[in-house]
């Protein structure tokens, strides 16, 4: 049976449950219209609204059936009820409730004239703060959601506008999650980056070793 990967979720909605109706009128939603339940910004800013991909496979009758978890491909997936944060906070901080800090400037430049205002190097995704004690304890948390190698998504978005079922769609094109060279290619060198700075910065605190 043939499989390729596909949508997993379309605005946060399990792709391979939705009516070809509701299909329809997700992926022709214009851009940042859709609810995104992950993050505090009400809107999803993703072009095409793909939470993740997932395994599809198509059987000897025609129908299209969703195999294994989803991959995220979206960082804001990350971000469903604070799981992550949350965690990491009992984990590194031994606090479940950590106060969260996101998107934190990092590295910031010279204030620049024209505009009164310094420029940052990048952000940090997220600092934990433990919200209890005199000393402070902290933590920084990066994302990385997984790129995929093969042809564009936008293959699959006129397929799916158009479509009358019955079930789902199978994927138009071959593509597949980026596992091993998302790692070395995006978050690796923001780590070589980011971790020797954030590690002279720590003082006091758990001893994470």
């Amino acid at each position: 049976m043939p499989s390729r990967y596909g949508t997993g979720e379309l605005y946060a909605f399990d792709f391979c449950t939705l009516s070809p109706a509701r299909i329809r009128g997700l992926s022709s939603a214009p851009l940042k219209s859709q609810p995104c339940p992950f993050k505090p910004a009400p809107k999803c800013h993703k072009k095409g609204g793909v939470c993740s991909l997932r395994l599809l496979e198509r059987g000897a009758d025609g129908q299209v059936e969703g195999k294994g978890e989803p991959v995220i491909t979206c960082p804001s997936r990350f971000r469903e009820a604070d799981l992550v944060s949350q965690w990491v906070g009992e984990t590194l901080l031994g606090t479940p409730k950590p106060v969260v800090i996101s998107e934190l400037p990092f590295l910031m430049g010279e204030i620049q004239a024209e505009e009164g205002k310094q420029d940052a190097a990048g952000k940090i995704d997220e600092v934990l703060v433990h919200p209890d004690g005199g000393a402070l304890w902290w933590c920084a948390l990066e994302f990385q959601a997984v790129y995929f190698s093969g042809k564009s998504m936008e293959n699959e978005f006129k397929p799916i506008r158009e479509w009358a079922g019955p079930g789902v769609p199978f994927p138009a094109v071959r593509r597949r999650p980026g596992f091993r060279s998302f790692g070395s290619k995006r978050l690796m060198p923001q780590l070589q980056t980011k971790v020797p700075t954030i590690s002279r910065w720590a003082s006091g605190g758990p001893d994470l070793n």
